[in-house]
């Protein structure tokens, strides 16, 4: 008797092969080397910072002794005026120059913003009523800052044998060449101003400082001096 093989090679048909068994089969990978080869990962660029705009100084108040309007002359510009306001503005004016913006004070310097941009630092000095600024010597022309304005030393322009000094701890001194000399305090309200001669009767005039002239006004009429310091 044929058995069963021998029964299926006789009938000419092979036995089908057994499928694979899909029961707990643990497959695996075959890797090349000691690691599996795998695309290149694209780079991702860090995330850019945005470059930190310069934010320019705020301006602060200026001193008192800074505030006001000033005179100065140049063989370059010719006469040069600088107004100074409290809240930090300022505007630069004279001959081909026309400048403003805001002006901020930190120590012995002055920086200088222009509504245009540009900017410049300088140094400055007070002294009396003088002020100093980038080598260039500027003069009160107001009278805003009253004993202030007049802090300093005047030469009479009807009589410039005589000289007027103010200090600015509210004394004066009237000298002559010849030596002699009257001292006394001085008081300043508003556009007024006391003179009270140490043992003599006091004396007020209306006083005003224009392009570094000072006026001073009574009732029998008025004299005027120059700024000299």
């Amino acid at each position: 008797m044929l058995g069963f093989l021998g029964l299926l090679a006789a009938c000419g048909s092979s036995p089908t092969p057994a499928s694979p068994s899909t029961g707990n089969v643990t497959t695996s990978t075959v890797i090349s080397g000691t690691s599996a080869a795998t695309e290149p990962s694209a780079t991702v660029p860090p995330p850019q910072t945005p470059p930190t705009q310069a934010v320019p100084p705020q301006a602060t108040p200026l001193p008192a002794a800074l505030v006001g309007e000033w005179s100065a002359s140049t063989a370059k510009s010719g006469a040069l005026e600088l107004v100074l306001t409290a809240d930090g503005g300022f505007h630069q004016y004279g001959g081909p120059i026309d400048w403003r913006g805001t002006v901020s004070v930190r120590g012995a310097r002055l920086t200088f913003t222009g509504t245009d941009g540009k900017t410049s630092t300088e140094e400055w000095s007070i002294k009396g009523g003088t002020l100093t600024l980038a080598g260039i010597t500027y003069l009160r022309v107001d009278a805003g800052a009253g004993a202030l304005a007049l802090a300093g030393s005047w030469m009479g322009l009807d009589d410039i044998f005589e000289t007027l000094t103010f200090t600015e701890n509210g004394t004066y001194e009237r000298s002559r060449d010849n030596g002699s000399a009257i001292t006394g305090t001085y008081k300043v309200q508003g556009s007024n101003l006391t003179l009270q001669p140490s043992g003599g009767a006091a004396t007020t005039f209306a006083f005003s400082i224009d392009n570094a002239i000072l006026t001073l006004r009574t009732n029998a009429g008025s004299v005027q001096y120059t700024r000299s310091s």
